[in-house]
């Protein structure tokens, strides 16, 4: 199958699969490629129920049933799940026409998604978890837009770098910590990083010492451009993938990595796996950490659609303490539910890197803030990824 047939496949089950397109629409598609009706249900099974459930589009692994149990008790089927690698892919999905109901971006996402059109406000009377959600994530701003929201907070964390001090133990001193070991030609190929306009751009405007980061004058995306360009040689891979970037530092692959503060269980997990005896250390950078909050967003067609209570009864779901309490132990994220920190110990925050001082943990860090010329800056992150 090529490239451009798999494309087509795949928003075609995007669309069957989230009652996108009617059966004779769907009939139509078909017949064009010779394939009747009846195999359908080799498109995920139960097209039927799947028509009338709630499609949520986010990062894989969400499917996991912890955060959807509620939906599941609400209506007796699991929600529909669509995924991206990253936000960027996901935002030109849904301005080419797909449309979930429920989307998973991080907070500084909302202005750009608002502003194309693509959201919703969020009606949090429906939703019976929102009065325990951590004051300080509700509202962050650009999410509170004419006095309604747009988002509903889910889980937050940081980034930092996670090292080998093993095969690097230069590294264990904190006099070496920085986000400058990305460009340090000592350990050109064994570099990892994530794939990621809010990973690779940021990071690489603080360690400029870029005064704003998110809103860069023409000069300073100049620099910045440069010094990416320097970086890229450097590197062995960039993922989207925290269990790609986890395996490879495991393995001794990577001497270093851009991490999110769920990577440091996912690696040494990875290592004892192996067994390969490897030394994992989690390395705040003196540049300062990024900190960030991800959550929910509901698609301007859903209500339109007939999704829009669904979509609600989805997000619950989601910021569920019982979803709390399987993301932060499993995952090492935080959750947005002040329940959940009453159900786990300190010493599992400790492991995740989190604390009970949200508002002071994220405010310690560089917070994602959205960017007002994004589109020039994915510009020229494009341009640079073309060397990679």
């Amino acid at each position: 199958m090529s490239t451009r047939e798999l494309m087509e496949t795949n928003r075609f089950e995007d669309l069957w699969l989230g009652g996108r397109m009617s059966r004779r629409q769907a009939k139509k598609v078909l017949a064009s490629y010779g394939i009747g009706m009846a195999a359908m249900p080799m498109l995920g099974g139960g097209a039927r129920a799947a028509e009338e459930q709630a499609m949520m589009f986010t990062w894989a692994g969400y499917e996991e049933p912890a955060f959807n149990q509620h939906y599941f008790d609400t209506y007796g089927a699991w929600p529909n799940f669509s995924f991206f690698a990253d936000e960027e892919e996901a935002f030109n999905k849904m301005r080419a026409g797909f449309a979930p109901d429920v989307m998973l971006p991080c907070s500084y996402k909302v202005p750009l998604w608002h502003e194309a059109e693509l959201l919703a406000p969020v009606d949090t009377s429906l939703l019976t978890n929102w009065p325990d959600l951590l004051p300080p994530l509700k509202d962050i701003p650009g999410t509170v837009i004419g006095g309604e929201h747009y988002f509903v907070p889910q889980k937050w964390g940081i980034t930092g770098l996670m090292v080998r001090t093993d095969l690097a133990p230069e590294l264990a001193d904190p006099a070496n910590q920085s986000w400058g070991i990305m460009w340090d030609e000592a350990y050109a190929g064994r570099l990892g990083h994530f794939d990621s306009i809010n990973d690779n751009v940021v990071i690489a405007a603080v360690y400029a010492g870029v005064a704003d980061p998110f809103n860069m004058t023409d000069a300073e995306i100049a620099e910045v451009k440069d010094l990416l360009a320097r970086q890229i040689p450097l590197l062995r891979m960039m993922a989207s993938s925290v269990t790609d970037l986890s395996q490879a530092l495991a393995s001794g692959e990577l001497v270093a990595s851009v991490a999110w503060n769920s990577m440091s269980a996912h690696a040494v997990e990875a290592a004892a796996e192996t067994g390969s005896g490897a030394e994992l250390q989690w390395v705040n950078p003196r540049e300062g950490v990024l900190t960030w909050v991800c959550g929910l967003t509901i698609h301007a067609s859903a209500k339109e659609r007939g999704m829009y209570e669904k979509a609600h009864v989805l997000i619950d779901s989601f910021i569920s303490p019982e979803a709390g309490v399987f993301e932060t132990t499993n995952w090492l994220y935080g959750h947005s539910n002040a329940r959940v920190y009453d159900l786990i110990d300190d010493g599992t925050l400790q492991a995740a890197g989190l604390s009970r001082d949200v508002d002071g943990y994220l405010n310690n860090g560089i917070f994602l803030e959205p960017m007002p010329n994004e589109d020039k800056v994915a510009a020229m992150w494009e341009e640079v990824k073309a060397g990679f």
